[in-house]
């Protein structure tokens, strides 16, 4: 699920360092092992083989859109501004060499709605099934409460049950957008309890034995 944020083009002299805390590990119900991570703008070619990897119905479902990414978004996907967004992708070795298979991001919406964000995921057909999708919701969701937000919400097709169906297991409520049943919303308000349930959650060496995804 995911389609055109309002990124930010990071100021050079206001640039963010590199959340290195936000690394972790992950273990996938095949086995895959891999490593989630914010992305950098080294990721560049990673992102690029990624989008062109994915399906056409991947692709729609990510852009609402059947449209591809021109090399500037792409960029702009990669070089992102820390203190107003953030993405996290899944990185594994896939016969010795390094591939993205998912990534999940938010955009801060204060505009919209002082402490929100606008969140998207998409997984890599490949990878579809293996609980990665869950692995990267959760773990975007409790890097947002540490950052101090109050809300995720997001848009995804009302037919994409696999991603509604996956909000949902995550506390999102989902309703359709007035005048268009085509698209469906989904909305969380992370609360403190809520920010003290996701540090509960398994270690991310545990994703394996998570659900949807």
């Amino acid at each position: 699920m995911q389609h055109a944020l309002a990124l930010h083009t990071p100021s050079p002299s206001r640039r963010v360092p590199y959340p290195a805390h936000l690394v972790a590990h992950a273990a996938l119900r095949d086995g895959t092992r891999v490593t989630v991570r914010p992305i950098r703008r080294s990721d560049l070619a990673l992102e690029r083989a990624f989008v062109f990897g994915l399906t056409p119905q991947t692709r729609y479902q990510r852009l609402l859109s059947g449209r591809k990414l021109l090399p500037g978004e792409l960029r702009r996907l990669t070089d992102i501004d820390y203190a107003h967004e953030l993405a996290l992708v899944a990185i594994a070795s896939v016969e010795g060499r390094e591939q993205m298979l998912g990534v999940a991001r938010y955009v801060r919406d204060d505009a919209h709605e002082a402490g929100s964000a606008e969140f998207a995921l998409v997984v890599g057909d490949r990878s579809q099934g293996q609980g990665l999708g869950e692995t990267l919701l959760r773990h975007l969701m409790r890097a947002a409460a540490e950052d101090g937000l109050a809300v995720l919400t997001g848009i995804t097709l009302s037919d994409n049950v696999r991603m509604i169906g996956l909000g949902r297991k995550l506390g999102f409520r989902a309703h359709r957008e007035a005048g268009n049943a085509s698209v469906t919303e989904l909305r969380c308000a992370l609360d403190d309890a809520r920010a003290e349930a996701l540090h509960a959650t398994p270690a991310f060496d545990d994703a394996l034995l998570w659900g949807a995804g």
